[in-house]
């Protein structure tokens, strides 16, 4: 229960991102940061911006700068 599995890709400006997707109690969130990060270093909250629905803290998104693409 949580998320799932980091993967790498790419954004439409062709930089590289890692990005991870929520199911279960995360379900609608995405975690998202600048480049092809290993799984542990990526995981650290401090490794990523954080996407989601609801109105926790930061209405459940943070601006840490991990992600820098568009919608950031």
């Amino acid at each position: 229960m949580g998320w799932g599995e980091p993967v790498h890709g790419t954004d439409t400006e062709g930089k590289e991102v890692t990005a991870s997707f929520g199911y279960d109690k995360h379900e609608g969130h995405t975690m998202l940061a600048d480049g092809h990060k290993a799984t542990e270093q990526f995981r650290q909250s401090d490794q990523h911006d954080h996407y989601g629905p609801g109105k926790g803290p930061n209405d459940n998104g943070t601006s840490r700068g991990q992600y820098t693409g568009q919608g950031s």
